[in-house]
C-alpha cells in the first residue's frame, strides 16, 4: 500500500489496517508453531485418538495327570459395555441384546439410557453368550459396544493335588505348585491387534488392523498319575481323621525314575476357592517345603553309609547298654532299652539309638558327613515345585555343630530334613545306590510343537554301592518281618522300610508331648516299583510311626498293586 495512500488516510482507517496486519502476522506465527514446531507432538497425539491397540490375552497351557486326567485349564469370561451417547437407536438394541444376555428389555433399556460415559451391560459372562454378542456386533455393524475377553483359571477336580498344581488368582499371578514352578512355560505371550477409527471409536473400513496373534502356552503332563493320587488323598484324610494329626503329608514316589506318582499333604483346600480367607495356607506344599527332624527313618542313611564304608557288615553285632556317652552329653535308646547284644539286623528293627551313634562314630566326622551330602540333604532336590526347601544340616566349625551333634544326627535329630529328599534318599537305597532327581512334570508341549518334550530321568550321582543297597534292603525287609509291632506288612510282597518317631524341637529343646510320625518304606523288596513315605504330624491316638504311620504305608500299598496289576511275589517270580 502506498504511503502517500495511507498519509491521505483518515486516522481510523490506519489504526485498522495497523491492527489487521498485526492480526495476520500473530496468525502466521500461530500457524508455524502449530505445523512446523509441534507438528510431531500433534501427530502423535492425533494418532492416539484415532488408533486403537486392544491386548489378544494368551491362554494359559492345560496342566494333566499322566493318565489325562485335566486339573488346570483357562476359560474365557466375557463383559460387554457401551457409551450409552453413541447409541442412536436404544430400544432396538434392548430388545435384541434381551435374549441373548437373559435380562429383561427394560433393565437393559435403562443402562442405555444412562447419561454415564460407559456401562456395563453384562460383566463375566460365558463364551457362548460372549460370542453371540460378538457375532451381533459385527452383524449390525455396531462397533461402539464393546466385547472383552477374560482369561480365568478353572480347576475341573477342585483340589485333587491341589498342592502339586498350585493357583493362578484373579490378577493372573501365578502361587505355589507347578503354576509358580513352570509359569515361564503356563503363561505364553500375549498379542496385540492395531487400527484406525473415526471419532464415533468406530474402525475406518479402508484402514486395515495390524494383528500380532497371541502365543498360547504350554500343555504340561504331571507324572502324577489320578488314580493314585485319589488314593493316596483319602488315605491322608483317613489318617488324620484316625490319629487326630494335626497335618500330614504322603508321597508316592518310582524308585527306577524319580517320577512322583502322588502327593498329598493336609490341610488342603478347592484350588477355586483360593479366595476364600478360610484356605489361606493350605496351598503350600509341606511335602517339598516343609522342614522336619525325620528320626529313626534316618538309620536307613547311617546304616548305609556303615556297610557302605565297611566300619559295619551284615554280621556286625553290638553290647547295647543302652547308653552311651558323646561330646558331654548321654545318648538313650527309646523307653530306655537296654538289650545287651544285639546285631544290626535287630538294630534296625529296635531302632536303637545308641548303635547308630556307634556306627557315626566308627565313620568319623568328616565321612558321614559326607555320605548325608551325597544322599541330597542339605540342598534342594530341584523338583519341580514352588517353595521347596533345603533342608538344614549342620557342618563342622559353621559355629552351630557340636560332637554331640554326630551322634543325634544318625538317627534323624538335630537335623532339618524335606518329606521329598527323605524319600529320595531311600529310593536311592531301593534302585541300587543311585539318587534321583525326583520330578513332577512328566512332558511339556509347547503352542507350536508337534510333539510333547519328555522329562529324562536324572541320576544325580550314585551314592553307594549297588552291593551296599541290596544288602541294606534284605536287612530292612529281615528286620520288618521280625517286628509284631510293625504294621507295614504286605501280604504276599516282602517289605523293605523303616519307621520314624522324632520329637519336634522348641528352640533349644525338644517337646515332651508331640511327635512326628513317619514311615518309609519300597516293595517288593527285590525290584522295587513303589516307594511309599508317610508323615503325620503331632498325631494324637499314638506317638509312634509303628503304630500310626505303617498301617497307612500297608493300607496304601495293597490299592496300589491292585491298581498297578503287580502280581505277588511267589507269582511274580514264578513267572521270572
Amino acid at each position: 500500500m502506498p504511503a502517500s495512500f495511507l498519509s491521505r488516510a483518515p486516522l481510523r482507517m490506519r489504526v485498522a489496517l495497523v491492527i489487521i496486519l498485526a492480526v495476520g502476522i500473530l496468525l502466521a506465527a500461530r500457524l508455524f508453531y502449530w505445523q512446523i514446531i509441534r507438528w510431531d507432538d500433534l501427530r502423535t497425539r492425533a494418532d492416539a485418538q484415532r488408533d486403537y491397540d486392544v491386548v489378544i490375552p494368551a491362554r494359559r497351557g492345560d496342566i494333566f495327570t499322566r493318565d489325562d486326567v485335566l486339573v488346570a485349564k483357562d476359560v474365557f469370561l466375557y463383559t460387554i459395555s457401551v457409551s450409552p451417547k453413541t447409541v442412536r437407536n436404544p430400544e432396538t438394541l434392548a430388545t435384541d441384546l434381551a435374549p441373548i444376555l437373559g435380562q429383561p428389555r427394560d433393565t437393559i433399556l435403562g443402562k442405555l439410557k444412562s447419561t454415564d460415559t460407559t456401562v456395563y451391560l453384562a460383566r463375566d459372562v460365558p463364551a457362548t453368550i460372549g460370542e453371540m454378542v460378538q457375532d451381533y456386533k459385527e452383524r449390525t455393524r455396531l462397533f461402539n459396544l464393546t466385547v472383552t475377553a477374560k482369561p480365568v483359571r478353572l480347576y475341573p477336580n477342585g483340589q485333587l493335588a491341589a498342592p502339586v498344581v498350585g493357583i493362578v488368582n484373579a490378577e493372573r499371578m501365578a502361587a505355589y505348585g507347578v503354576e509358580q514352578a513352570k509359569d515361564a512355560d503356563l503363561r505364553g505371550k500375549d498379542g496385540k491387534l492395531k487400527g484406525s477409527s473415526n471419532a464415533l471409536n468406530d474402525p475406518i473400513p479402508f484402514d486395515l488392523p495390524s494383528n500380532i496373534p497371541a502365543t498360547d502356552g504350554a500343555t504340561i503332563w504331571l507324572t502324577i498319575d489320578s488314580g493314585m493320587q485319589r488314593i493316596v488323598e483319602q488315605e491322608l484324610a483317613n489318617a488324620i481323621r484316625d490319629s487326630k494329626a494335626e497335618s500330614g503329608s504322603i508321597i508316592v514316589m518310582d524308585p527306577r525314575t524319580g517320577a512322583i506318582l502322588a502327593l498329598a499333604v493336609w490341610p488342603t483346600a478347592d484350588l477355586n476357592r483360593y479366595f476364600d480367607p478360610a484356605n489361606q495356607g493350605k496351598y503350600a506344599n509341606q511335602a517339598i517345603g516343609a522342614q522336619y527332624e525325620p528320626g529313626s527313618v534316618f538309620k536307613i542313611i547311617t546304616a548305609a553309609a556303615g556297610l557302605d564304608a565297611g566300619v559295619i557288615t551284615p554280621n556286625s553285632c553290638f553290647e547295647d547298654s543302652g547308653s552311651i556317652y558323646i561330646g558331654g552329653r548321654i545318648i538313650k535308646n527309646h523307653s530306655d532299652l537296654a538289650p545287651g547284644h544285639v546285631c544290626l539286623t535287630e538294630v534296625l528293627r529296635q531302632s536303637l539309638n545308641v548303635e547308630a551313634t556307634k556306627i557315626a562314630i566308627s565313620l568319623g566326622t568328616e565321612r558321614f558327613y559326607q555320605y548325608v551330602q551325597r544322599f541330597g540333604f542339605g540342598a534342594r532336590t530341584r523338583v519341580e515345585q514352588a517353595g521347596e526347601a533345603a533342608g538344614d544340616v549342620k557342618q563342622v566349625g559353621d559355629g552351630r555343630w557340636r560332637e554331640v551333634d554326630l551322634g543325634t544326627n544318625s538317627f534323624g535329630q538335630g537335623i532339618a530334613v524335606t518329606p521329598i529328599q527323605m524319600i529320595a534318599s531311600v529310593a536311592a537305597v531301593a534302585n541300587g545306590g543311585k539318587l534321583m532327581r525326583p520330578y513332577i512334570v512328566k512332558a511339556v508341549q509347547p503352542a507350536n510343537a508337534i510333539e510333547p518334550m519328555e522329562t529324562t530321568p536324572e541320576v544325580v550321582r550314585q551314592v553307594i554301592k549297588p552291593e551296599t543297597a541290596r544288602t541294606l534292603t534284605l536287612i530292612l525287609a529281615n528286620a520288618i518281618l521280625g517286628e509284631s509291632s510293625n504294621k507295614a506288612v504286605v501280604q504276599g510282597y516282602t517289605i523293605a522300610g523303616k519307621t520314624g518317631t522324632a520329637q519336634i524341637p522348641i528352640g533349644a529343646i525338644l517337646d515332651p508331648r508331640w511327635t512326628i510320625a513317619s514311615f518309609v518304606g519300597y516293595f517288593p523288596a527285590d525290584d522295587p516299583r513303589f516307594v511309599i513315605l508317610v508323615k503325620l504330624d503331632k498325631p494324637q491316638s499314638s506317638e509312634w510311626g509303628s503304630q500310626v504311620a505303617s498301617p497307612v504305608f500297608a493300607t496304601i500299598a495293597k490299592q496300589l498293586v491292585v491298581l498297578a496289576g503287580l502280581p505277588p511275589d511267589n507269582v511274580r517270580l514264578a513267572i521270572k
